[in-house]
């Protein structure tokens, strides 16, 4: 078990995207739609300050199939895909129903690096799905490497009890933890398990032990874990990013911010159920991308 498990590993790849952004911040009060931004007559005046900050999100991915000329990676859609345009709104709205801009937050580039196993490349997206929070992505094969496709579970083998083993990046460290499912028959084809999970674990694989077939298979990979809400009072000056002396009283506006705190031992898992019928769904880009019949290759090997 330990030599196959060692063997995967070799298929896990650590995932960062690099996103950066371009910022307006507009005078509080200043009464901007987006109707207003569309037009020719725009006033620039009432554009408080511009900020450019750049952001980096890691994650992990595996690689589910790989030729001579390239590879796949599965992984989860929130590591790799941000919005074009990020829109900041206040608590008010015009007589007509448009709320009021706050600010506007525009993507300039965005970069997606893959490493692991000797390689470091740039990875392009192939198919996003963010509703479900999927994704594929295509890299450079390390050293002219040969994958066959990864074997799958079946969702109706999945059972109370059976052990998982994720490995992945949790802060950038490569590692592996365990532990048991619950809720297999999940109608909206989630897992639950006690593994710990942490920031970097997003699209790490999760296998379980097949004893019939004497080898490891795709159970699922890493999304989230729950998480516990709570309201924190946070300086206005926050909002712009703007220096600030901590070691002096603050006086200014303050605003209420959304602070999440894990709560540990409730991990959710994207079921292999949820990769199958994701996998059907990319067939006809898969097979346009020279990856004719991967869908149908991975229920063989569930079957």
């Amino acid at each position: 078990m330990q030599r196959q498990f060692e063997s995967l590993t070799f298929r896990v790849y650590r995932i960062v995207t690099y996103v950066t952004y371009e910022s307006q911040v507009f005078e509080q009060g200043s009464g901007l739609t987006l109707k207003d931004l569309e037009g020719q007559g725009f006033d620039f005046s009432l554009i408080k300050a511009r900020l450019t900050h750049n952001e980096s999100f890691s994650g992990t991915g595996i690689l589910i199939k790989g030729n001579a000329g390239k590879s796949l990676l599965l992984t989860c859609a929130h590591v790799i895909d941000f919005p074009d345009t990020v829109f900041t709104y206040d608590d008010n709205a015009s007589s007509s129903g448009h709320r009021y801009l706050l600010g506007l937050s525009v993507k300039t580039s965005q970069v997606i690096q893959v490493s692991g196993n000797n390689l470091h490349c740039r990875a392009e997206i192939l198919v996003s799905d963010p509703v479900n929070d999927l994704a594929l992505l295509e890299i450079p094969p390390g050293s002219g490497e040969v994958h066959g496709v990864i074997p799958m579970a079946a969702g109706s083998d999945l059972a109370w009890g059976d052990r998982v083993w994720l490995t992945g990046y949790p802060s950038g460290r490569f590692m592996m933890t365990s532990g048991l499912i619950s809720n297999p028959g999940n109608s909206d084809g989630l897992l639950m398990t006690d593994a710990p999970f942490s920031e970097g674990y997003s699209g790490a694989p999760a296998f379980v032990y097949d004893r019939r077939a004497n080898g490891f298979r795709l159970a699922g990979i890493g999304r989230s874990v729950a998480a516990r809400s709570s309201y924190v009072l946070r300086p206005e000056k926050e909002i712009h990013e703007a220096p600030y002396n901590i070691s002096l009283p603050y006086t200014g506006p303050v605003y209420v911010r959304t602070e999440r705190e894990p709560a540990p031992g409730v991990t959710f898992l994207i079921g292999s159920s949820m990769l199958d019928d994701f996998l059907k769904s990319c067939d006809a880009v898969l097979q346009l991308n020279g990856w004719g019949g991967l869908a149908r290759e991975m229920r063989q090997e569930v079957n």
